[in-house]
């Protein structure tokens, strides 16, 4: 049986696989073809849900989110490991959601919910920690994004929209706003909006993680 529109987007996401691969990295039109690549793999509501049965909703929805964030920063780190000999761009994704980045959440959901971690660049969507650890951390990172003290997490910003930064993201993500609420607010598509976020994310998670570890090593102090 044919499948027009899903051989469609086959192709599109090809051509902007490889367009991806043919720029270094870091460059406008790199991201440019990533950007779009991402969104476009989102978009196709044709990623898979592995094991969905096996867990509750709420556990299953925060481990499905934690895979999929390492996911995208993969695709957006990784391309070059694409090879289109071997299949299409949705086939190679969703072998990596479900043999790698969904096993890897599992994981790290096990340990966080058996024991206090510092925070890292996976746990700021999903923070899982007993309640009094948990409060801190939280309210430390909080801190850290809204004081900003560079002012680097305010200047990063989609472009052409310097209200939608990564620290008005960041903030409403550790509130517990869905990507959903946050795209009706800004009137941004949540593919553009989440993929930006992630890349900051990635983009900032050392200097994040450099400031809880030694707030939490003068809380500890005191």
């Amino acid at each position: 049986m044919d499948h027009p529109e899903q051989d469609k987007l086959d192709s599109h996401l090809l051509q902007l696989a490889i367009s991806a691969q043919k720029y270094p990295p870091r460059s406008p039109e790199r991201q440019l073809a990533l950007t779009k690549l991402i969104s476009g793999i989102v978009r196709s509501c044709r990623l898979c849900h592995p094991q969905k049965s096996q867990f509750p909703a709420a556990v299953y929805e925060n481990i499905y989110d934690e895979a999929r964030q390492e996911l995208l920063l993969y695709i957006c780190e990784k391309i070059e490991k694409y090879d289109a000999e071997r299949g299409s761009v949705m086939a190679w994704v969703n072998v990596l959601l479900e043999r790698r980045f969904f096993k890897d959440a599992i994981k790290k959901f096990q340990n966080n919910t058996s024991s206090i971690k510092i925070i890292t660049i996976t746990d700021l969507d999903n923070f899982i920690a007993s309640p009094e650890e948990s409060k801190n951390m939280t309210d430390i990172l909080k801190e850290c994004i809204e004081s900003d003290p560079e002012n680097i997490f305010q200047n990063e910003h989609i472009e052409k929209y310097p209200q939608v930064n990564f620290q008005a993201l960041a903030t409403r993500r550790l509130l517990g706003k869905s990507w959903k609420e946050i795209s009706a607010e800004f009137k941004i598509k949540i593919p553009t909006v989440s993929s930006f976020y992630y890349r900051c994310v990635n983009k900032f998670s050392l200097k994040l993680k450099e400031y809880c570890v030694s707030n939490v090593d003068e809380i500890r102090d005191v």
